[in-house]
């Protein structure tokens, strides 16, 4: 999309024709913005200057936010100092319980390792019951 302005001569704005490259639209519009939009579409390659001499105003409002907003450093400051304690607050539970996780971890691979021992016995001792049986039957 290809746009074109051109400076209006009774007020400070500027005139912006867009080029619309598609098929269904072989005409360009041709708008009446301010200078300062007009210069950041020249910058950004949005527009190029126009001889044309109709176009729409087109006016841009900024919308009000719904919440006061404060200036107030030290309100931010200690919001801020709220997170960074919640923050750490919820770190230190994290390593706590990793911690607790390792302890549980290490004690099922103690028990693993005495219930694997306990079942290698058992086997050993019925492999010799089993070779003892062999030996006397012969």
């Amino acid at each position: 999309m290809a746009r074109s302005l051109r400076r209006a001569p009774s007020d400070s704005s500027v005139r912006v024709s867009i080029r619309h490259r598609s098929p269904y639209r072989a005409a360009s519009q041709v708008y009446d913005v301010e200078d300062s939009v007009a210069e950041k579409w020249l910058a950004q390659g949005k527009a190029e200057k126009t001889s044309e001499k109709k176009g729409e105003k087109l006016t841009f409002e900024v919308a009000t936010p719904s919440a006061p907003v404060s200036t107030d450093i030290s309100v931010l400051q200690s919001k801020l100092n709220d997170a960074l304690e919640q923050l750490k607050t919820a770190q230190d539970a994290l390593t706590a319980k990793d911690e607790e996780h390792v302890t549980v971890l290490e004690q099922l691979k103690t028990a693993h390792a005495t219930e694997l021992d306990e079942a290698n016995k058992r086997a050993d001792t019925a492999e010799a019951a089993l070779t003892a049986a062999t030996k006397k039957d012969k």
